[in-house]
């Protein structure tokens, strides 16, 4: 019974693909007879209603365009967002040359970084040698979701607060020093740092920052 029905379904799927095809290569069918659009009546893909064919097109179309709006909405957020974070950069860049000490460059990360990204908390925090995984893999996203372990060593180095929800915890690629800083942003809003975010900006500004700071060489071993 059910090899019959296999059998029937094929056939019927064989059919309907030469009707698709036919149509698809004679278009002027539905010139010559227009009032059959109106005839054709097709399940509302909202409802349990039927709709002619011509309204089901317009249906579909409009759900095309509400999508294609939105898509736009989102490049157009996402752009304009872009061009404030690029334009921040810059002036953040330039903050960053001028410094010549490491106070310098250290006030520079926190009040610069602070507003191009707008965060909370921008910091630099020492060199440690449990910083060493993070200059490959950066700690991102949100507190509650971080590994517990990853915020106690945070702690050992500055008091969190218990506002920030969401961290980043990046590494610093010192040569002046045997092991990594960090640079560390925070910020009040939990969805302001994801774990799946790309990490472009930040890995570009913690090599800059790291390069400011070897520069002043904040982190040289005093000479014995």
């Amino acid at each position: 019974m059910s090899s019959n029905h296999s059998a029937i379904d094929s056939k019927q799927a064989e059919q309907e693909a030469l009707v698709a095809d036919w149509l698809r290569a004679t278009p002027e069918f539905f010139e010559r007879y227009a009032d059959l659009l109106n005839e054709i009546r097709l399940k509302h893909p909202h409802g349990g209603s039927a709709i002619s064919l011509q309204e089901r097109q317009m249906s579909i179309l409009r759900t095309q365009n509400q999508e294609l709006n939105r898509r736009l909405s989102e490049m157009l957020h996402f752009g304009s967002r872009n061009d404030k974070t690029q334009k921040g950069l810059v002036a953040w860049l330039l903050l960053l040359m001028r410094a010549s000490t490491r106070f310098e460059v250290e006030a520079a990360v926190t009040t610069g970084l602070a507003e191009v990204f707008e965060v909370d908390a921008a910091l630099v925090l020492p060199p440690q040698p449990f910083f060493s995984p993070w200059l490959e893999n950066p700690l991102c996203g949100s507190a509650k979701e971080l590994p517990a372990a990853s915020i106690d060593l945070l702690a050992t180095q500055i008091a969190i607060d218990d506002e920030w929800q969401s961290l980043v915890a990046i590494g610093l690629p010192l040569s002046s020093a045997a092991a990594p800083a960090v640079l560390l942003l925070a910020s009040k809003d939990a969805n302001r740092f994801t774990a799946d975010m790309g990490a472009f900006y930040l890995r570009q500004i913690a090599e800059l920052t790291a390069a400011a700071l070897d520069r002043v060489r904040a982190y040289e071993p005093a000479s014995a």
